[in-house]
């Protein structure tokens, strides 16, 4: 390798790291950006969607004439 193609190599390595120190990234500040925070679990005839961060429970019965759906179970869960 030549000087002249060494120079062009390290000029493109130095302007690339410039580039990924300088570029903003984004950042997760919302509750709906958190992972994990909901979770889905279910038995046989029953659906549950858990709220980790609130505690708060759905539920949904899968087979119909076993009891009662909450009305907001389909609904997005953060408000």
């Amino acid at each position: 390798m030549d000087t002249k193609s060494a120079s062009i190599l390290g000029s493109c390595l130095i302007v690339s790291a410039l580039i990924v120190a300088l570029v903003p990234r984004p950042q997760a500040s919302t509750a709906a950006t958190q992972v994990g925070r909901f979770q889905m679990s279910g038995v046989p005839g029953h659906a549950y969607v858990i709220d980790t961060t609130t505690g708060q429970v759905w539920e949904k019965f899968a087979t119909t004439g076993e009891g009662t759906t909450d009305q907001d179970f389909s609904t997005s869960k953060v408000k």
